[in-house]
């Protein structure tokens, strides 16, 4: 009796612990294909591509490009940023100033979502808002005194690594649109 408890209690770890699923559940039970058109606003095609990777290994929906039962609309917000830490900047002996810049950034961004049974074209869920953000470390600027940082069209590290946290938090609000369908 005591061994048979314990060998159901690691089989249900098991199951759950590599994200397993018995069924999509709840409202959705009875749908089997989503299509997802280009995110309003996307402009790369970054953010479309990384909730059609997430839609599909996570929720029990099965992409297609078009005529799907479901279909999910997602208008992207622009991002939004705040300065989240700060240093005191250096003179070009090395000796610290009085001025702070900023070194580390958290990117905000946010998505309004519905999602549409295409065969009665009514709005399953939403629009509903979803919220995710990232926080990222960079350098303020590449030359230490701060004259010709934009000469010959040079980005900053900030510009470069606000382009390289953009795919993180692309792919941390797909993971909340999945977890959104798949609470309806």
């Amino acid at each position: 009796m005591k061994y048979s408890f314990y060998v159901i209690i690691l089989g249900a770890l098991i199951l759950t612990g590599c994200g397993y699923r018995f069924t999509p559940g709840g409202a959705l039970s009875e749908y089997h294909t989503i299509s997802i058109p280009y995110v309003k606003n996307d402009s790369e095609g970054r953010m479309t591509a990384a909730l059609i990777r997430v839609i599909s290994s996570q929720t029990g929906l099965q992409y297609e490009k078009c005529g799907g039962d479901l279909t999910l609309l997602v208008d992207l917000l622009e991002f939004e940023e705040e300065n989240i830490g700060y240093r005191y900047d250096r003179k070009n002996d090395g000796k610290l100033t009085h001025y702070i810049i900023p070194t580390e950034t958290r990117l905000m961004g946010a998505a309004i979502v519905s999602l549409v049974d295409n065969i009665s074209g009514e709005k399953i869920a939403g629009p509903a808002k979803i919220l995710a953000s990232i926080d990222f470390d960079h350098e303020y600027e590449k030359t230490r005194n701060g004259v010709n940082v934009f000469s010959l069209g040079q980005l900053t590290d900030y510009d470069e690594a606000y382009d390289a946290a953009s795919e993180p938090l692309y792919r941390a609000l797909s993971q909340k649109i999945a977890d959104f369908i798949m609470n309806i």
